[in-house]
């Protein structure tokens, strides 16, 4: 395509659109439909995702070092040099004594001669972290006696997290190709409106081309339509949603609306652009 014919082939597209006013609202709402479908999938997998990273974080290490080890702050400073280790805390063992205290109910259940517990550390982890490497590491450091972590909630939590994210992105792309096939369908009854308008530009000369701009601009033109429409609605929708759980939001923790919307705009937009001009030209080639 030559520049200069570029502004042709747009005015052709608008004028097309407003020609066939009624199936291009109704492109324009198959698309939309469509995209909502899309963006609701894409919303969900988001939050699942999110609750299971805050979940992981939530996964604590607890180091317990020797009985009358002299050196703990240097266990500390090799703890916090571990890759993955978030934050460490420090528990002296008459702080553990007084937790044990609150728990079983008992008042003075040690004096400070006697109290049988260890001086021990807490691990805080990031996102990516691999706790059992990380108590490997931890329980070979000199003057740790033993490494506890919930070895059996992790894996259970690790695989719900990939189980989630297989299952997300398997029913992601499944809905992508539902959208496709929605929006070439669509556009397929607008081009078959206007298939003795094609047969006409081909018998006086037309190149394939010049027939097929037209129609590609103009399935930008709805795509990008349904994806401002299914933007709005999903954005107030789910603001909305944020506003309704608020109170609820220390047991629901889903992402604030400015990140995920910015994300899930662009998402939109980029599938109504990519399928408006697939679909459009998938739906004209049959006529070339």
């Amino acid at each position: 395509m030559k520049i200069r014919t570029f502004p042709y082939f747009l005015r052709e597209a608008f004028r097309s659109l407003f020609r066939n006013s009624l199936l291009s609202l109704a492109s324009v709402a198959i698309i939309t439909i469509a995209l909502l479908l899309f963006g609701l999938f894409f919303l969900f997998i988001a939050n699942l995702q999110h609750l299971g990273e805050l979940a992981w974080e939530q996964v604590e290490i607890r180091v317990f070092l020797e009985q009358g080890y002299k050196n703990p702050q240097t266990v500390g400073q090799q703890l916090a040099a571990l890759p993955g280790v978030k934050n460490v805390t420090f528990i002296p063992k008459e702080e553990g004594a007084i937790f044990l205290e609150k728990i079983l109910g008992e008042k003075n259940l040690f004096s400070a001669e006697e109290n049988p517990l260890p001086d021990c550390y807490r691990l805080s982890l990031t996102g990516t972290a691999e706790p059992a490497a990380i108590a490997r590491q931890a329980a070979s450091l000199p003057g740790v006696e033993e490494v506890v972590y919930g070895q059996a909630f992790t894996r259970f939590l690790r695989l719900v997290l990939r189980l989630g994210l297989v299952v997300g992105v398997v029913l992601l792309c499944l809905t992508v190709l539902g959208v496709l096939y929605l929006v070439i369908n669509t556009i397929q009854l607008t081009v078959f409106a206007r298939r003795q308008e094609i047969e006409i530009m081909k018998l006086v000369g037309a190149t394939n081309a010049f027939v097929r701009w037209p129609f590609f601009l103009e399935g930008i033109i709805l795509g990008l339509g349904g994806a401002m429409l299914a933007s709005v609605l999903l954005t107030k929708g789910y603001s909305f949603l944020l506003q309704q759980l608020s109170s609820y939001s220390r047991f629901i923790p889903l992402l604030s609306g400015n990140g995920i919307n910015r994300t899930l705009i662009l998402a939109l937009t980029a599938m109504g652009l990519c399928f408006g001009g697939l679909g459009s030209l998938f739906s004209v080639r049959r006529y070339l």
